[in-house]
């Protein structure tokens, strides 16, 4: 099944399509970055505007590793920028691609430990 496309915008990274599309969390008072592959393999979302900026992994393949499907948060090494631009979603699927060894944080129902 495809990717619905309205209202999100397209971004091309080393010949691979992804969607990407900023909306309201409605479990939290913040709104997230959502990046997503058109096989959607690469499935991550980033919390903006939080003391910690961190990503969470909800797909199958994080830093070019099989994932347990679960989903996972992990430390950005960079500062989420005030307004989102397609280089820095380029920025964050290349780092969830082709980075390793992300900082797995454990979420405590309140607040990323850092």
């Amino acid at each position: 099944m495809g990717i619905n496309k309205k209202g999100k915008r397209k971004i091309c990274v080393e010949n691979k399509e992804y969607v990407w599309y900023v909306n309201e969390d409605y479990d939290s008072p913040y709104y997230v970055l959502n990046i997503l592959s058109e096989d959607k393999s690469l499935i991550v979302s980033c919390p903006l505007k939080t003391e910690t900026a961190y990503l969470i992994c909800k797909g199958i393949v994080f830093q070019n590793q099989k994932t347990s499907g679960v989903w996972n948060r992990y430390l950005l090494p960079f500062i989420i920028p005030e307004i989102i631009t397609p280089v820095f979603v380029a920025g964050i699927i290349t780092w969830a691609t082709k980075g390793a060894n992300a900082t797995l944080v454990e979420w405590n129902g309140r607040d990323i430990p850092v």
